[in-house]
């Protein structure tokens, strides 16, 4: 009798730690990754930026109003937008919780819970209080928002754990590196050129216009009076410039080269690329006139960056790897989370 009083009491002991465990965080409990509490109020600030995506997709469909009231619980072959956000959050929310227990299994942070996180952004932001005060250099706004210092913050560690796991855990064989030469090889061949262009230049007035610049652009190519002639067979004005472009300099460059260099990426010599953003209110066409690309090293030249690739991809596999292995569990609060829930 006393034994079984005695295994009734420890299983009641149990349940009311568990019990007290989740009243001690101070908010809800709601998902578990590897043991570890994801909070509603966590779930939620991951689950905002999916509120919108998934209106746009159910918007995008026809007879379907995102506005009228029961949308978000109302199931469409089974399915409810609330199921969509749900679908969408949960991988990002074992992502960033795996990143946060990997970090702090291997020393880098202590706490990982969402009291703990409301702490270090109060501080943050009393410390740029501070240096504002003090007239230090601050960069980024004065008070930053909850969503923004949770994409910092997590940003910051999963670069941390990934230079951790490059330099303690990855290791890497000669043969390795020289089976992964050709690969590098090949992919910054393809990255790297200089290329000779014309940019031809027009108001941006919509998709219409800027499919039929493409259009006309490609079957007339380059002339001194294209300006002439587009502007009498479509209407479109626009102007033409000359420019060369080096993908190895770019670090010097701005946004608008960059914009350029990524739609010429995609095209051969003697191609038109798709209309891009020019400048506020412009788009341009290019018409690539020649286009080289840069020879990359022997593998003995280049074999100290072939390894700093490696083993880039190396440390992300293995963080992958070790999220996956985390047992996911979700508690009746997920399956009744709500559209108010996350955006109140």
């Amino acid at each position: 009798m006393k034994k079984k009083t005695a295994l009734l009491f420890f299983i009641w002991f149990l349940i009311l730690e568990c019990l007290a465990g989740c009243a001690r965080q101070g908010y809800s409990c709601f998902m578990e990754v590897g043991d570890h509490e994801i909070s509603k109020e966590e779930y939620a600030l991951l689950a905002y930026d999916n509120i919108a995506r998934t209106a746009r997709e159910y918007g995008a469909k026809e007879g379907i109003d995102v506005n009228a009231p029961g949308f978000w619980e109302q199931k469409r072959d089974g399915v409810s937008p609330m199921d969509r956000v749900r679908e969408l959050t949960d991988g990002e929310a074992v992502h960033q919780k795996g990143i946060q227990i990997l970090a702090k299994e291997n020393g880098m942070i202590d706490e990982i819970g969402y009291e703990a996180f409301l702490k270090q952004y109060q501080e943050e932001n009393k410390q740029r209080k501070q240096m504002k005060e003090e007239g230090k250099v601050l960069y980024g706004p004065l008070e930053l928002s909850v969503s923004q210092y949770y994409s910092y913050r997590q940003s910051q560690l999963e670069q941390a754990l990934e230079e951790f796991a490059e330099q303690k855990i990855v290791t890497i064989r000669e043969e390795e590196l020289k089976a992964y030469y050709p690969v590098v090889k090949q992919a910054e061949e393809k990255k790297n050129f200089q290329a000779k262009l014309s940019l031809v230049i027009f108001e941006d007035a919509g998709e219409e216009q800027k499919a039929a610049a493409e259009q006309w652009i490609a079957a007339h190519g380059i002339t001194d009076d294209l300006p002439l002639l587009l502007a009498e067979e479509t209407g479109i004005s626009a102007s033409v410039e000359s420019m060369a472009v080096d993908t190895l300099e770019l670090g010097k460059e701005n946004l608008l080269l960059d914009r350029v260099v990524q739609a010429v990426q995609e095209v051969e010599a003697g191609e038109v690329t798709p209309a891009m953003e020019y400048t506020d209110g412009m788009s341009a066409v290019a018409v690539v006139e020649s286009k080289e690309y840069a020879a990359f090293g022997s593998y003995d030249t280049e074999r100290d960056y072939v390894e700093y690739l490696l083993r880039e991809k190396k440390a992300r596999e293995y963080i992958a790897d070790e999220i996956s292995r985390l047992e996911v569990k979700k508690g009746k609060a997920w399956e009744t989370l709500t559209y108010e829930d996350i955006i109140k």
